[in-house]
């Protein structure tokens, strides 16, 4: 496929990435879906349920992705294939690595994976069978965010990776709504408005940051705002639009210098995704169409690479196109 130009259709109105993205997801998430099929089996880690793509955290998206790409394309391949790890035999054994081994280093980043497969798994076969696991996840994030200083809540906020605060933030919302706890929906919204919406929040993640060359994946200045969308929905809007920039576009990171900066694309569509939807903009809107498209050409970034880079970059992508399904924006 022809890769969009970096910048490329910036009018007023455009949406020609956009529709282009629309038309052709069913079409995208296939072509993603090969390194995951693959990797998801293999025996990478001791646990019990997420074993394959090289580490816990990227088996837990890997399935995610099974889930959402059966969701979105009706093929039972991807739920079958999903079922074949996904067993309520394992739970508990899951349940048991997951309170001991992994405890400290998978939360937030892995933990809140969870959140987003196991709502993604029931809502696709309408069982719980999975939700002791994201009840243990839920109970570590919000551990976490909630026992922040204002200091760590700050370096958290600027982490670029695994630790990222507004990662854990969105994930935890999103629970909230998926299982009705509008107790622990105000708690994050709280936290939220603390931590991140706020002058520490924004001097902690610059967004100019995430229009050039990245060390790492997670887009911090980027996923700020798209927690604050997520989390706070219409009460962020004239926020979130005064904090854009007129102009503002963010481009295709196209040689990236690690493992973790060639999956930046897909993360930093990921955040503008829950930015429109929080903010309408569709400058915003068109930025993800054309940074998705540009890394699903990027075959050579994820599926004809090492193993490094194929056991989990294409999870990302299908994390946004699945996401970009919800395309009519909250604010109000």
């Amino acid at each position: 496929m022809p890769l969009p130009a970096a910048g490329a259709c910036r009018e007023r109105g455009c949406s020609l990435s956009w529709r282009r993205l629309s038309a052709t997801r069913e079409d995208l998430l296939r072509q993603l879906s090969p390194p995951i099929l693959s990797a998801v089996g293999n025996e990478d880690t001791p646990s019990p349920l997420f074993h394959g793509c090289f580490d816990w955290h990227s088996a837990v998206h890997g399935l995610y992705s099974l889930y959402a790409i059966y969701d979105r394309t009706g093929e039972d391949l991807y739920l079958e294939a999903a079922a074949q790890h996904a067993r309520p035999e394992l739970v508990q054994d899951e349940l048991r690595y997951m309170s001991t081994a992994i405890r400290e280093e998978e939360n937030p980043y892995g933990f809140a994976w969870v959140l987003a497969l196991v709502a993604k798994q029931e809502r696709v076969t309408g069982t719980r069978a999975l939700r002791p696991l994201a009840a243990f996840a839920a109970e570590q994030v919000r551990g976490l965010a909630g026992g922040l200083d204002a200091a760590a809540a700050a370096a958290q906020v600027a982490n670029d990776a695994y630790g990222n605060l507004s990662w854990a933030l969105l994930h935890l919302a999103l629970w909230a709504r998926h299982t009705q706890d509008g107790p622990l929906l105000e708690l994050v919204r709280e936290t939220t408005r603390r931590n991140l919406q706020s002058a520490a929040g924004e001097q902690a993640s610059p967004l100019d940051a995430e229009r050039g060359d990245v060390l790492e994946f997670m887009a911090p200045g980027l996923m700020r705002l798209a927690a604050i969308g997520s989390v706070l929905g219409p009460e962020a809007r004239r926020y979130l639009r005064a904090q854009i920039p007129a102009g503002f576009d963010v481009p295709p990171l196209t040689q990236p210098t690690t493992i973790h900066a060639a999956g930046v694309n897909f993360f930093r569509a990921l955040a503008l995704w829950h930015i429109w939807s929080a903010t309408g903009l569709s400058r915003v809107r068109e930025n993800v169409a054309r940074l998705v498209l540009y890394q699903v050409g990027r075959t050579d970034l994820w599926r004809e690479s090492d193993y490094d880079h194929r056991h989990w970059i294409a999870q990302i992508g299908v994390r946004v196109i699945d996401d970009s399904y919800d395309d009519e924006p909250h604010a109000g």
